[in-house]
């Protein structure tokens, strides 16, 4: 198999993993959603297409941002939306 031959399937292999991610974001967002209004914590949705969210600590009402596609919290190396319910309860 020639170099581009493979260069090009590695590309086209990141397009479908990229866009099966992104594709999920909408059912992410509604599980983030509910996840909010159950533990009674205040967001805004910033990008929708993005799956970004600003939110607030209840204890000392510090923004934190959140991506739901990637489950990325700005500023920590853990991820995902329970970590994120844990440190916006403190």
């Amino acid at each position: 198999m020639a170099t581009e031959e493979i260069w090009d399937d590695t590309i086209a292999n990141a397009k479908a993993q990229h866009d099966q991610r992104v594709g999920k974001t909408p059912e992410r967002l509604i599980y983030a959603y509910e996840q909010f209004k159950q533990n009674n914590i205040e967001y805004v949705v910033k990008n929708a297409t993005i799956g970004h969210i600003h939110c607030w600590r209840k204890s000392d009402n510090m923004l934190f941002q959140f991506w739901v596609g990637t489950g990325k919290v700005l500023g920590y190396e853990q991820r995902g939306i329970h970590f994120l319910i844990q440190e916006l309860n403190k």
